[in-house]
């Protein structure tokens, strides 16, 4: 069955570039929910890409779908793949991401594989996948869906989640938590240098964050040689 849903709105300019502001592993020190598995990982180092969920379910050997949701895509777009778990043939490679160099999308996230590592790293589209391999999935017109709710990395993601990737991992946050999930990782990036020039001044970092009084205010007996 094959399926297309209308595309989702865009998150705002301004809420883009908040996030743009703060690696996603800021995010990680206080959002449990949300963050890829380990297994999805960075093509490109150095790289931090923000940008609006477009997802697509391209399941098993078939890639029919791929390139319908690429003549979809908008600049600033995150494409979503969703492989049902196959992980025996690559749904992307280079042609494809040539496609979106030319559209200008900020990065693709692929629970599945992905083939041309050389040619796609030329070609510099932020990419997160599970690995490599020379298999490729053929067009043969089984099944796929476009702006569906799917699963990527151990995440649920709809249309329109606001995505943010690097090198230490893909974060997924609802449209409607930009703003609130941002500043919380501005302040954690702002306490940063106050905590490395209290180290450098002599303090140790268990006394910076109280972390005995911590242990004894959950009710544990702790005495320190």
């Amino acid at each position: 069955m094959f399926r297309v849903e209308k595309m989702p709105a865009q998150i705002p300019t301004e809420l883009r570039e908040l996030l743009l502001g703060v690696e996603p592993v800021k995010v990680g020190h206080f959002k449990e929910g949300g963050i890829m598995d380990h297994g999805m990982a960075a093509l490109l180092p150095n790289r931090h890409a923000v940008g609006t969920a477009v997802t697509c379910r391209a399941p098993g050997i078939d890639g029919t779908i791929i390139p319908l949701v690429l003549g979809m895509l908008r600049r600033n777009d995150v494409l979503v793949l969703d492989r049902g778990g196959d992980l025996k043939h690559a749904a992307w490679g280079a042609g494809l991401a040539y496609a979106c160099t030319v559209i200008g999308v900020a990065g693709v996230v692929i629970d599945g594989l992905i083939c041309d590592v050389g040619k796609l790293r030329d070609l510099a589209v932020p990419t997160w996948s599970r690995g490599v391999t020379a298999l490729t999935t053929p067009r043969t017109g089984q099944a796929g869906e476009i702006n569906t709710t799917i699963s990527c990395g151990g995440v649920t993601i709809e249309p329109g989640d606001a995505i943010s990737a690097d090198e230490n991992g893909v974060v997924v946050i609802k449209p409607g938590e930009i703003k609130d999930v941002a500043e919380k990782a501005l302040k954690v990036k702002a306490g940063e240098p106050i905590t490395r020039a209290r180290l450098d001044a002599g303090e140790r970092l268990s006394d910076i964050r109280g972390t005995v009084e911590f242990i004894r205010s959950k009710g544990f007996t702790l005495n320190l040689p």
